[in-house]
């Protein structure tokens, strides 16, 4: 049995999808679908790219919707540092310049496993700093291998 492929690239914006069809038959079904998917997984791109709406920002900047942007991480678990602003406690520094926002972000900071944290303060420098809520050191947050995990949503565009 012969078999007939064909390979299709497809680019939306940043997206970039490649299917690849293969049929027993040159004219079959499968090969006639194809401007059909493809106009449709276009479309689902377009219907997603501006879901993002920032109501607030810390310093009350407003940009259009188009410029809103997401940028997410976790530290490592080695990063803690003990804190000489609050004694007692730690923190890690969070470096979000690659997310490259034009202003201060909307953070939110989560730790993991019994971690309890609050975030201390943000830079026009787009770093974040993540303190400890309860009293622990920064060779026991170290040690046990304590990370946060954090969301950043701001603006990238005038």
């Amino acid at each position: 049995k012969q078999w007939y492929q064909r390979r299709v690239a497809i680019t939306a914006g940043e997206n970039f999808i490649i299917l690849l069809l293969r049929s027993s038959a040159a004219n079959s079904f499968h090969f006639m679908l194809l401007p059909l998917i493809t106009a449709l997984l276009l479309l689902a791109d377009v219907s997603v790219q501006n879901e993002l709406k920032i109501i607030s920002t810390p310093d009350r900047t407003s940009r259009p919707d188009p410029c809103a942007l997401t940028c997410a991480g976790a530290t490592d678990w080695t990063d803690w540092i003990d804190s000489k602003i609050y004694p007692g406690r730690s923190y890690v520094m969070i470096n979000g310049q690659e997310c490259g926002f034009l202003s201060l972000p909307v953070v939110t900071t989560v730790g993991e496993g019994a971690l309890s944290v609050f975030l201390g303060g943000l830079t026009s420098g787009n770093r974040f700093y993540v303190y400890t809520q309860d009293k622990v050191s920064a060779e026991r947050a170290n040690k046990n291998g304590w990370r946060v995990h954090w969301s950043a949503f701001g603006y990238n565009c005038e």
